[in-house]
């Protein structure tokens, strides 16, 4: 959580979430999974302590209950380096590039 202090986290509905709680709810639901997070860097555009990171990702493989789990995408984030040299979440937006429906 300390990569989403201050941070947005677009959930996949569309909606913002910046409640930490909400946020730890919303990741914990892939953290379950047990599975691993593949990532592949598309795009990477840093001006001084700003970035905006595009990436190709999927979470694939036996759930918990032993059922495929396939969940991908193409995320469109936004991070800040901080005084320490960490880069961390300003928007987190895992589904960047979908369309959604207003919340």
């Amino acid at each position: 959580m300390t990569l989403y202090e201050g941070a947005v986290l677009v959930a996949d509905d569309g909606r913002t979430v910046t409640d930490s709680t909400e946020v730890a709810a919303e990741l914990e639901r892939d953290i379950s999974l047990g599975l691993p997070l593949a990532a592949k860097a598309r795009h990477v555009f840093v001006a001084g302590d700003i970035a905006e990171i595009v990436v190709d990702w999927a979470i694939d493989g036996p759930g918990p209950d032993g059922r495929h789990v396939h969940v991908a995408g193409t995320a469109s984030d936004v991070a800040r380096r901080g005084s320490d040299g960490r880069w961390r979440y300003l928007i987190d937006n895992r589904l960047g590039t979908a369309v959604r429906q207003p919340a």
